[in-house]
Formats: structure tokens, sequence, C-alpha cells
């Protein structure tokens, strides 16, 4: 499949500035979304995947799959979702 960027979800408004993620849909591990794409948590800042093996302990992560994002009526998603639905916009990769 096409690799598709954070920044390209941010890009077609399926992610927004500043909008919390949420790490494996626990609401206590929420990271910030920066305008470049990046997760910033706890004076960390990094890719998903990255803020993701930082809250591990160093264990790899898939960020696609651990970083969940509240839909309309607060209900928590995986961002995988999100990757999708660009995906199936016939988006070109970002």
């Amino acid at each position: 499949a096409p690799r598709v960027s954070v920044g390209s979800l941010l890009e077609v408004g399926l992610l927004h500035v500043g909008q919390v993620l949420y790490f494996r849909g626990d609401r206590r591990q929420g990271a910030r979304l920066r305008a470049d794409g990046h997760l910033l948590l706890e004076g960390f800042e990094g890719s998903i995947h990255q803020a993701g093996r930082h809250l591990m302990g160093g264990s790899p992560c898939n960020g696609w799959d651990h970083w969940y994002y509240e839909a309309d009526g607060g209900v928590l998603h995986p961002i995988e979702g999100l990757r999708e639905q660009f995906r199936g916009f016939g988006h070109p990769a970002g």
C-alpha cells in the first residue's frame, strides 16, 4: 500500500493541528498534534512511531495502530482508519 504521512492527514482535514491523540486509546496518555505531523507529550516530541516507542520504554511501535483520535460522540478510533480513508480518496502518498 502507498505510504501516507500524518502530515497528509492534516492537509486534507482528517486530523487537525492541536488535536489530542491518545496512546492505545487511553485518555490519560494524550499527545498534542503539531503542524509538522509530530506529537508533543510530556516534553517529548517525535513522530507517531517515536512517541509510541518513547511511551513503551524503547520497544518498537507502529504508531498507526497505537494512536487513537476522538470521533464525533467521543468514541476513540485508531488513526489507522484515517490512513485507510485517505488512501480510499485516491490521494497520492505523502
